[in-house]
């Protein structure tokens, strides 16, 4: 089976059956759609839409999620220009919106991801302070001074950094005075148990408060 998934998911990227979808992020306070998640998924030809739980795993163990990774940001960015186009042609001015896109640890040590990077948003036209890049733990965990490099490349680029799944990981709280990001993503693990556990709702209550005084935004998963 996973032979036969692999060899699927060389054909579904060179007949482009992945498909974004985009989740909303809204500031709890005004209610305001703040930004969206780029969501990938994989529309088979048999099995119908498959979620990333059904296929990512094993895009990471065969290196493919490089070339989906890539796909996924092109894509990401040019519908954001798409939305800010029609706008425009509207009149409405400027969409205050930022899109979310996912980073595998194995991106972020290509050789040249960080041009790639700079050509996506050049070829679409997109603010660099639209794009947010979301890193998990486990990529600060690896190699900590080849990654900061690279997202110190990004962090000067003008694109904007958070930690994706915060809490679950192992990476040291340190990693935040060192990695330039602007937010953490709680982990939906703690989100989910809100209200039914003193546990959970206090490690929720920790990061949020710990946001705060770093000054970094917090974003709770799967509200």
């Amino acid at each position: 089976q996973q032979i036969r998934t692999r060899s699927e998911l060389h054909r579904a990227l060179e007949r482009r059956e992945f498909r974004v979808f985009y989740q909303p992020i809204v500031e709890v306070m005004s209610g305001r759609l703040a930004g969206v998640e780029a969501l990938v998924r994989w529309q088979h030809p048999e099995r119908g839409l498959l979620h990333p739980g059904e296929f990512l795993s094993m895009a990471e163990e065969s290196g493919l999620i490089v070339p989906i990774g890539a796909l996924v940001l092109e894509e990401a960015c040019r519908q954001l220009a798409q939305w800010h186009a029609e706008r425009r042609r509207q009149g409405i001015g400027p969409l205050a919106l930022g899109v979310s896109v996912n980073l595998s640890p194995r991106q972020l040590v290509q050789p040249h991801f960080v041009h790639q990077v700079a050509d996506i948003l050049r070829s679409t036209a997109v603010d660099p302070g639209a794009l947010w890049l979301e890193i998990t733990e486990g990529a600060l965990a690896g190699d900590a001074a080849q990654t900061i490099d690279v997202l110190e490349q990004l962090h000067g680029l003008g694109v904007r950094l958070s930690i994706d799944d915060f809490g679950s990981g192992y990476a040291s709280l340190g990693y935040l005075r060192s990695f330039p990001v602007e937010a953490l993503k709680i982990d939906r693990s703690f989100v989910d148990g809100l209200g039914r556990g003193t546990e959970d709702s206090t490690i929720v209550g920790s990061v949020v408060a710990l946001a705060r005084s770093l000054g970094l935004i917090c974003i709770a998963e799967g509200v």
